[in-house]
């Protein structure tokens, strides 16, 4: 080997030895960076497949979380909606049609269930997500997945199913939730924003909920 040849090898094995490896995901990994310090923030757009109607619904607006089991859904568009689950209650407000419920969170319907797996998610509680869901964790060269589903439906009906996406070593940018009716609601996630700040927004809206 040349000398030339020599240095260039030792500078390739250099190189390599200090090139960050790509750490081995899991579903503990994942579920660890969802869930959140303090509180957490995230945009998000929506959209729902329905088969009965010609267009595809479209919305927006954000999710927030915070310990130990609080979530709350501020959809801005097309129309003001809001959703908070606090533990097992559940509180829906649209201001536009004066509509205002508070009642218990019940997993039997599968609107309720996919606010229940939203809470799970957004709050990393891998415990609940194994008791109530199959999992199954798959890594790519560059993304992961995370496919979930429900383990008690209907015996006439499929299973509620969820599937979670992001980057390597990021939390998740896309989950799909495919209902008993084949309808499917598509989320786009953005890049989370967290601390006190968030949490202080938070409250406010929940404030503002329990005030109606």
């Amino acid at each position: 080997m040349t000398l030339n040849n020599s240095i260039l090898s030792a500078t390739l094995f250099l190189f390599s030895a200090i090139q960050p490896s790509i750490a081995e995901e899991s579903i503990e990994t994942v579920m660890a960076r969802m869930k959140p310090e303090i509180a957490v923030k995230i945009a998000y757009q929506e959209t729902r497949y329905m088969g009965l109607l010609e267009d595809d619904w479209q919305g927006s607006g954000f999710l927030y979380a915070a310990p130990p089991n609080t979530l709350l859904k501020q959809q801005l568009k097309p129309y003001i909606e809001t959703m908070a689950a606090e533990g097992r209650q559940l509180t829906y407000i649209e201001p536009d049609t004066q509509t205002f419920h508070q009642l218990q969170l019940d997993e039997s319907n599968p609107m309720m269930a996919s606010l229940a797996v939203f809470q799970g998610i957004m709050m990393g509680n891998l415990q609940y997500l194994r008791h109530s869901y199959q999992l199954k964790f798959t890594q790519l060269d560059s993304t992961w997945k995370l496919v979930m589903v429900a383990k008690e439906h209907e015996p006439d009906e499929e299973p509620i199913k969820i599937i979670l996406q992001g980057l390597q070593q990021q939390a998740a940018t896309q989950l799909e939730l495919i209902l008993p009716d084949g309808d499917r609601n598509y989320y786009i996630l953005q890049s989370a924003q967290q601390g006190v700040d968030i949490k202080q927004q938070m409250l406010g809206v929940l404030q503002g909920l329990k005030r109606k």
